[in-house]
């Protein structure tokens, strides 16, 4: 029977284990709202160099301090159709890397001494930059804050765990399937993965391995081993995330498994062998064995964890086509399928990603403002071209057009909407009020290009032909709202910076003085009997539609520069 000594320690160990975990997610946040902007230009450098997206996957991975919130977010980037599968393939492989800056942070910081003699000094340090004006100094505040924490559940999680002899029925045991020589391995690797498949952190269940290590529960041997399955364990996550998401994403998520667990089949070819480099390289750095000093157990473990990940990525960047190409073959689109790109919003269950979430909400607006802006550049083509077939051509493309950007109205709102959800900083809900406002503008745009079509079908029913001169005119009109959409879709791709909206509003005036001045000379026209009301009528029409438009514009412009305090 259990006693309630034991359960006293089982719940002690999941506390500190909790307290690690939260330190985690606080860090984690808080680097991703001091470095939200940075990721974005990251992202957008990486093109097809797979040197660059694997360095990209590095720096994100250990800015943020979560592999499995960036290969989370690189299914949601797939699934949008943000990234391609060949670029988010060559991320993930540096995420993995990246992931051992966790396990180095342990081993460089949470070993070494006790951490609760500078735990009051760190958090002390930490107080000011709360009450510094700033977003950031709050951030970098909440960051100490996680830092101290995590050490805190780790210090605790190392004294929780009672000290064992020889005699110990765990001994006993961990001997008993250590005998079964490579058999033993595959059970300690499975072990890790069930563990990391349970808590959902692969960062939380290497810091746990290296405790139990350390403390003389397991094998030098068998943390090592258990440390390839956690490494399969993380991928766990996106599989998840890509459940619902489209083939595109499935490949990737799958490709991370496929990684690891072709990592894990040659490390377990070479296990002995890769164990005693990190024995040798250990020894070399301190004068003592992992296997003589309990001490240094981490550092031995940690360069075999970044050896594993390293050699992984090397060995594998070389195959990332046929990767692909395998990938396509295992996954294979459903008959009739199209590559189809959907915003989904996937949360994660113990951190929150809400900056690198805004950042595929700012990608996905950006790209609505370059389909609303190529609906309008349909509308001038289709107001003079005569010829039936081509002008049904045109039609059909601003009706598909039009659809297509109801659907991403609806996808954004939902997104948003999920991501509002969340505990937001005052600068993060800003941007979440804000790209609803945009969001609801750029669907009213797409609305307006429809009005514009209906109103010039409706004139060629009618038989209401243009002049030249009218023409020309509403082409001069037409020019300046394309201006207006180029400068706005240039505000919407970039970082929501101060002063956009000179140059936005010097068009939207520009558009209402010629519009004006357009009526005016049309009502003086038809006065004087040039031409017919209905010609008049659709003109004036077509003209106010475009004043509507900028109208829209302007707005998207004004609620990118709301956001900015």
């Amino acid at each position: 029977m259990v006693s309630f000594s034991s359960i006293i320690n089982i719940l002690t160990i999941l506390g500190s284990l909790m307290l690690f975990l939260f330190g985690m997610k606080l860090m984690s946040e808080s680097l991703q709202r001091i470095s939200g902007n940075r990721l974005r230009n990251i992202f957008s450098s990486i093109a097809s160099n797979r040197l660059k997206a694997i360095t990209a996957g590095v720096v994100v991975t250990g800015v943020i301090q979560s592999s499995s919130a960036v290969t989370v977010m690189l299914v949601s980037f797939v699934n949008a159709g943000l990234l391609s599968l060949s670029q988010a393939i060559g991320i993930m492989m540096g995420a993995n890397m990246g992931t051992t800056v966790t396990a180095w942070l342990i081993t460089l910081f949470g070993f070494k001494f006790e951490f609760t003699t500078i735990l009051l000094p760190v958090l002390g340090l930490a107080l000011p930059f709360l009450f510094l004006p700033g977003a950031r100094n709050k951030s970098l505040g909440e960051f100490l804050i996680g830092f101290s924490i995590l050490f805190l559940g780790l210090q605790f999680m190392k004294n929780s765990l009672p000290g064992i002899d020889e005699n110990s029925p765990i001994v006993a045991f961990i001997t008993s399937i250590s005998s079964q020589g490579t058999g033993s391995y595959l059970l300690f690797a499975a072990a890790g993965f069930l563990i990391t498949l349970l808590i959902q952190s692969s960062s939380a269940t290497i810091a746990l391995t290296f405790v139990m290590c350390h403390n003389g529960y397991i094998g030098y041997d068998a943390a090592a081993a258990m440390i390839l399955g956690e490494n399969l364990g993380t991928t766990v996550t996106a599989n998840i995330a890509a459940i619902v998401a489209n083939r595109s994403a499935k490949r990737l998520a799958f490709s991370h498994t496929l990684f690891n667990l072709t990592g894990i089949i040659w490390a377990l070819l070479f296990f002995r062998f890769l164990v005693g480099i990190s024995y040798n390289l250990a020894d070399y750095i301190t004068g003592n064995s992992p296997i003589e000093s309990e001490a240094i157990v981490p550092l031995g473990l940690s360069i075999f964890h970044t050896g594993f990940n390293v050699l992984n990525t090397l060995i594998l960047v070389w195959f990332i086509p046929s990767i692909k190409h395998l990938l396509e073959i295992i996954i294979p689109l459903r008959p009739n399928e199209k590559k189809s790109f959907k915003l989904r919003y996937f949360k994660s269950r113990f951190m929150a990603i809400n900056e690198v979430d805004i950042l595929q909400a700012h990608e996905q607006i950006s790209y609505f403002g370059r389909h609303v802006a190529y609906m309008f550049n349909l509308i001038p083509e289709y107001l003079i071209e005569k010829r039936e077939q081509k002008s049904e051509k045109i039609q059909k493309r601003l009706y598909k057009s039009e659809e297509q950007a109801d659907e991403l109205d609806r996808e954004i709102t939902d997104y948003i909407t999920r991501i509002a959800e969340n505990d937001l900083s005052e600068a993060n809900s800003r941007k979440v009020r804000a790209m609803l406002k945009i969001t609801d503008d750029l669907e009213s745009i797409a609305d307006q290009c429809l009005q514009m079509e209906r109103t010039i079908r409706r004139k060629n029913e009618a038989s209401a032909w243009f002049t030249q001169e009218m023409r020309d005119d509403l082409f001069e009109l037409f020019n300046l709202v394309k201006e207006s959409l180029n400068t706005m879709n240039e505000n919407l791709a970039g970082d929501y910076r101060p002063g956009i909206l000179a140059k936005a509003t010097e068009h939207e005036l520009k558009v209402n003085e010629l519009r004006d001045k357009l009526i005016q000379s049309n009502k003086l026209r038809l006065e004087a009997g040039e031409y017919q009301y209905k010609h008049a009528s659709f003109y004036a029409e077509l003209l106010n539609q475009c004043e509507k438009l900028a109208d829209h514009v302007i707005n998207v412009n004004q609620a990118i520069a709301s956001n900015i305090k």
